[in-house]
């Protein structure tokens, strides 16, 4: 074997004092074959160095989210999404634009039938995330304002539209809290709009600047109007911002996307999380490139909470690395995957829907559930070293401190054998589950005296250690 994960764990066995044992006494056919002691890397949780609190895990369920509601498995879909995936947080779509606005406040009638049709099955999704999960968080995230409050009077494309010169802002706080006053559910945390930099004929969008210009509504104005408006509801929801579309340079912008977005923000004690997207990554993007830019968010802006709140382009053994970078390079208290659930020819959702509601899963299902089934919100990301610092790996405590989360890739040609301890613990019991290209969240069980686990090539691999 010749990878360079190999030569590291030579490396590692070398100077652990691992050897291999050769059993040679004359045999005059010559010496038997070597026993071979296995090369086992300790992987040491240290509990008492902690990191950031966690939001959780989940995706976004928005477009043709109504084939979970007219499939005749819509039961077992919603088991799979909000109770067997653990999940932690559904970001909604806000498809909140009555015909007529703001005369007509009603959600009856929407400036199309598709639009009507999706608000309805947010309010039936939630209800039904809730009654398998009540403690599930909700993000509802908007792509931009109705019409009747855009530039151009479109829901595409266009800004903020201009009363006698100035900016709506007022008005379009007020459609925020006519939304809420609508919403069949209480979401806990809004984002104002979606991707502000970013336009296309193609969907909703509507654009904005950091901070107001001669052409352009500040998003840092828009935010304070929508929180002195809604903070007057009972339990209003938090917001988060600004759901940047990328965390990489911007010519438009004349700098780092999330970058120029946020620093308004940076110092605003209304803003509960920041919340960005990767989409300056496409599938080509070697995980490892991602660490500088994930880098600087911790360090930039770790005054607050951040979440990953859209991505998919990835293959799903390089998602699963690409959430633990997350983790581990930005402190991402929350991850949210974009295709929850899609159309089924799509293979990045997780799961994927016939326009007559059958489904099923892929790989990208299994990857989230690595995460979001054992790690929740509260729980806290901890120190772990094996001594491998190519190896993505991540450990999580819940809050009683009898718990510990492991979530381990291995990207590599070959296996690795790994032994869990947890300084100052002793752990009562372990249990792992492991996907790999041809199984899916498969249990595992230790090996040996040395109760280690296999970390196979190409595989993801979740440890609960019971302390």
């Amino acid at each position: 074997m010749n990878s360079d994960f190999m030569k590291i764990l030579i490396v590692y066995a070398i100077s652990a004092g691992m050897i291999l044992l050769c059993q040679s006494c004359g045999d005059p056919e010559g010496p038997e074959e070597p026993d071979i002691v296995p090369v086992i890397v300790n992987a040491i949780v240290d509990p008492a160095v902690q990191y950031q609190e966690m939001i959780g895990f989940g995706g976004s369920l928005t477009w043709y989210a109504d084939r979970i509601i007219i499939s005749p498995s819509k039961n077992d879909i919603c088991q799979l999404l909000f109770e067997d995936l653990g999940t932690d947080m559904i970001r909604f779509k806000n498809n909140y634009y009555p015909n007529g606005y703001p005369d007509v406040k009603s959600p009856n009638v929407m400036e199309n039938a598709s639009i009507r049709t999706l608000w309805t099955v947010t309010g039936e999704l939630s209800s039904i995330a809730r009654q398998y999960n009540p403690a599930i968080q909700i993000l509802v995230s908007s792509w931009t304002p109705p019409s009747a409050l855009k530039s151009n009077g479109n829901l595409r494309e266009g800004t903020l539209r201009k009363d006698n010169g100035v900016f709506m802002y007022d008005a379009f706080a007020g459609y925020w809290n006519d939304m809420l006053d609508n919403l069949t559910f209480q979401p806990d945390y809004i984002s104002i709009q979606n991707e502000p930099g970013w336009v296309t004929p193609d969907w909703e969008t509507c654009e904005w600047r950091p901070a107001e210009t001669t052409e352009f509504p500040g998003y840092d104005a828009a935010f304070d109007a929508v929180y002195n408006k809604i903070s007057t509801r009972t339990n209003p929801p938090k917001m988060i911002g600004p759901e940047a579309e990328n965390i990489g340079f911007s010519s438009k912008l004349g700098g780092n996307t999330f970058t120029v977005f946020s620093n308004p923000l940076k110092s605003n004690p209304n803003l509960a999380a920041y919340a960005y997207h990767t989409y300056n990554y496409n599938a080509g993007t070697l995980v490892v490139q991602t660490k500088s830019d994930l880098n600087m968010i911790r360090d930039n802006f770790g005054n607050k909470p951040c979440i990953m709140t859209e991505y998919s382009n990835f293959t799903w053994l390089n998602t699963a690395w690409f959430i633990i970078q997350n983790l581990n390079e930005a402190n991402a208290a929350g991850y949210l995957y974009w295709l929850m659930a899609w159309h089924d020819g799509d293979d990045h959702s997780m799961i994927k829907l016939g326009s007559s509601g059958t489904y099923s899963l892929t790989p990208f299902y299994y990857v989230m559930k690595h995460f979001s089934k054992e790690i929740d919100k509260g729980y806290v990301r901890v120190k772990i070293d094996t001594g491998l610092p190519t190896m993505p790996i991540s450990a999580f405590m819940d809050p009683a401190g009898s718990k510990i989360t492991v979530v381990a890739v291995n990207p590599y040609n070959d296996e690795a054998n790994f032994k869990f301890s947890v300084t100052g613990k002793t752990i009562s019991s372990i249990s792992a589950a492991q996907t790999e290209a041809s199984s899916f969240y498969e249990p595992i069980e230790t090996i040996g005296e040395d109760k280690y686990l296999v970390l196979k090539p190409f595989s993801i691999t979740t440890v609960v250690l019971e302390i």
